[in-house]
């Protein structure tokens, strides 16, 4: 399978990407094992044990976090496809978390708790059953954990009506957090007047929550076993087992709907209203309509999609202080807030045909030039982020105040070069590099390292033109004529983006057969 996907270029660009990424990653891994095996080794000798939470609460955090943050450098694969075959369920359970093994958040978790280990173990040699026992348990409950919490995902996101509900709460969740923005900031003068005592009470009421959670069991085993109290640490080993027959069971209850043939579409339930009772959505005819309606269709529908737009401008008001409008903030907001903004259409831009699915062929089929199907798509992604624009410049104006008119005219006419640019690009990796999303089920989400790769240094490069153009203009005093330098740059990117556009129904027509490949294959 390798020497055949090294055939074409593009193998070749994915599995450079991927030994880069890998090589990152695993570098990545290595310095926090290294770091987390010092610490471990530092708390034991000093027989500082009781601070050992600190160190395994962060590898939950990461082993739990790092799917989502890496989708697009790791290859998911639908083990749904076995049960066409007489495979028994407990093959299939024991398939399913033996895949989980090779993710890159059980990868890198694996590193930073044998890191652990082997400090702890160096450290007190005769502790090491325990430390064995202890990491082993906790490193099996955040296996489970992971692999139990997409399997209901899936569940509720393959259903309209649950993936709405979970969009509003983590919407809700996101939106909550940034409260805390204004009231840690507002009352960080009062902080100064907490009493010794206050503040002790609080963190010995931290310690006794977190103490009976996973990572606090598992430093509390091996905390007890060190000073002898070996029937506390084995109840501290029961509970963190405990904790993960829950997480087991539940993934075997969804598991188990699965493996019973459990239907996860959203075919409706009763007969489609009678004709002429629903209006068109939109009143223009033609394949550009076409195309928008369903472009649009597909977004909202989409609880996936829809966080990835919404949650960078969430973080950016959240990231804002509240009040003052001086400083680099107030100076640079606008611009950096603009280019903090293109992160949401990342995905939507540079892989506008992976939505297709086996309706790529359609394209194909009918009449309707490829030109026509992506000047569509590159109007929607014009619209939405016109939207995102607005809602960004409400923020900056909201915590910092009016940009400054060099910097509001410079930002303006840099966008002019970016939108452009963007598109151009993103029409071309999207038919030479086009790879499968699953718009409502993440842990089935294909990623594409190449494309992921190429997109992220896109996003920096035309940032970084404009960082170099105004900065090397404004160093020497003439930071005015940034706008119109951006404006000789905006005809080129506009030019480019035509002559992308004009070339479409060629590279289409060149790759017809590895987009059928890539996107019309069985999930």
């Amino acid at each position: 399978m390798l020497l055949n996907s090294l055939r074409t270029r593009r193998g070749n660009f994915e599995l450079a990407a991927r030994i880069l990424g890998g090589g990152f990653f695993s570098l990545l891994g290595l310095s926090m094992g290294v770091g987390l095996g010092f610490g471990a080794f530092e708390f034991a000798s000093d027989g500082k044990l009781e601070f050992l939470p600190f160190l395994i609460w962060p590898v939950l955090f990461l082993w739990q976090l790092a799917p989502v943050m890496m989708v697009s450098f790791q290859e998911h694969v639908d083990l749904s496809v076995l049960l066409r075959f007489p495979v028994s369920f407990g093959s299939y359970l024991l398939q399913y978390l033996v895949y989980g093994l090779f993710d890159i958040s059980s990868i890198l978790g694996g590193i930073c708790l044998a890191g652990i280990w082997t400090g702890l173990v160096c450290a007190r040699p005769h502790l090491l059953v325990w430390v064995t026992l202890a990491l082993v348990g906790f490193a099996a409950f955040n296996l489970l954990l992971t692999r139990m919490i997409f399997a209901w995902l899936d569940r509720w996101l393959a259903q309209r009506r649950t993936r709405e509900i979970l969009g509003m709460v983590f919407l809700f969740l996101l939106l909550g957090a940034q409260l805390l923005n204004p009231a840690y900031y507002q009352h960080s003068g009062h902080r100064s007047r907490m009493t010794r005592s206050a503040t002790l009470h609080a963190l010995h009421t931290a310690d006794r929550v977190q103490s009976v959670l996973p990572p606090g069991l598992a430093a509390g085993a091996i905390h007890e076993a060190a000073d002898g109290h070996e029937i506390v640490a084995l109840a501290s080993l029961g509970g963190l087992a405990l904790y993960a027959l829950a997480a087991g069971s539940l993934l075997g209850i969804r598991l188990g709907a699965e493996y019973r043939g459990e239907s996860l579409g959203e075919a409706p339930r009763r007969v489609a209203t009678v004709e002429g009772t629903r209006g068109k959505t939109f009143d223009f005819a033609g394949p550009i309509g076409a195309v928008v309606e369903k472009e649009l269709r597909y977004l909202s529908r989409s609880g996936v999609m829809l966080y990835s737009l919404v949650a960078p401008l969430i973080m950016l008001f959240v990231l804002g202080r509240n009040g003052s409008g001086a400083g680099f903030a107030a100076h640079y907001g606008l611009p950096l807030g603009v280019a903090y903004g293109f992160l949401g259409l990342m995905r939507l831009v540079y892989n506008s045909l992976g939505g297709e699915g086996a309706g790529i062929q359609l394209y194909f089929l009918s009449p309707t030039r490829f030109q026509t199907v992506m000047l569509a798509k590159n109007l929607v992604h014009l619209a939405l982020f016109s939207v995102e624009l607005v809602v960004v410049c409400s923020i900056i104006v909201f915590r910092f105040g009016i940009p400054g008119t060099e910097i509001l005219a410079a930002t303006a006419c840099w966008l002019l070069f970016a939108l452009p640019v963007q598109l151009a690009a993103g029409n071309v990796l999207s038919i030479t590099m086009a790879y499968r999303m699953t718009l409502t089920r993440m842990s089935r989400e294909q990623g594409s390292a190449g494309n992921g790769l190429l997109s992220l240094l896109i996003q920096l490069l035309v940032f970084g033109v404009g960082v170099a153009v105004y900065l090397s203009l404004a160093l020497k005093g003439h930071a005015r004529l940034a706008a119109p330098v951006f404006l000789v740059l905006a005809a080129g990117g506009v030019i480019a983006w035509l002559r992308v556009l004009s070339n479409a129904d060629r590279m289409a027509a060149g790759r017809k057969e590895a987009l059928i490949q890539s996107l019309a294959r069985a999930a």
